[in-house]
């Protein structure tokens, strides 16, 4: 990692930390003790950070490892676009770093994947007092820059120095992040999700697969058709109906819990 500390617009407060047990966490704690919009907890290394589903994230230092605290003036449905909005600003910014002959996507609701292995994630956090719109809510992205976990047979996982681009920063990662996410933040107060859902299913993998996942406390299979008009992900089961899932029924603080990871 090098030593400056990465130049981030005005709108974001940086606080910067060597270890966390867990950016999303803290940044949580801090939105319950008050902490504003924008600010941006990043940390060198994460000891207890999870997936959704609630396995362990490889964190180690020479990885990005952040979360962002926001604010939303929307009801809470509109509101969960913004992990689709931090998906595409997080994988702008990698495809910034990486060669343009190397593959990018992502999978529903955030999964992130380099060459079709797993380097990424976004993640969504609310207060679950049902209140409407959310008085915060916390984005947490983490990516493999220098580091990812040791691969089985066959690979699952990849970073951006093993893909070809050894020279790629966390502290320019974090900056593109940052940039990019208020840009399409902008753009989606002016146009609405339309864009966002354009850009997003561009690169992404997994519409009209098969899928199976939990969603408060409920296990669903079938075929993920399309995100809609609304962020939510248009599911026809096994059983020919179609269901809708928000992003806070997948990420569900706590409930929810992704199968196929």
């Amino acid at each position: 990692m090098s030593s400056h500390l990465p130049r981030l617009p005005p709108a974001y407060e940086l606080v910067v930390l060597d270890h966390v047990d867990s950016v999303v966490e803290e940044a949580v704690r801090r939105a319950r003790k008050g902490a504003g919009e924008g600010t941006l907890i990043w940390a060198r290394e994460q000891t207890r950070a999870c997936t959704a589903g609630g396995k362990q994230w490889y964190a180690p230092c020479g990885n990005l490892h952040c979360a962002l605290i926001i604010e939303p003036e929307y009801d809470n449905l509109t509101a969960q676009q913004l992990l689709y909005i931090a998906t595409i600003s997080t994988g702008t910014a990698i495809a910034d770093l990486i060669s343009a002959m190397t593959g990018l996507r992502w999978r529903w609701p955030s999964e992130i994947f380099i060459n079709d292995l797993k380097s990424g994630m976004v993640q969504f956090s609310a207060p679950g007092d049902n209140a409407d719109p959310y008085p915060w809510l916390v984005l947490g992205v983490s990516v493999n820059v220098a580091q990812h976990p040791p691969n089985p047979e066959p690979e699952r996982f990849n970073s951006i120095h093993a893909s070809g681009t050894p020279e790629a920063s966390v502290e320019a990662l974090l900056e593109g992040f940052s940039r990019h996410f208020l840009a399409w933040i902008n753009r989606w107060a002016d146009e609405g999700f339309e864009p966002v859902r354009r850009a997003w299913t561009l690169r992404a993998d997994g519409i009209g697969e098969p899928v199976t996942l939990r969603a408060r406390g409920d296990k669903l299979s079938g075929k993920l058709l399309r995100i809609n008009h609304r962020g939510e992900a248009e599911l026809e089961l096994d059983d020919g109906i179609t269901r809708e899932v928000s992003v806070a029924e997948y990420f569900s603080l706590g409930e929810g819990e992704r199968v196929n990871e």
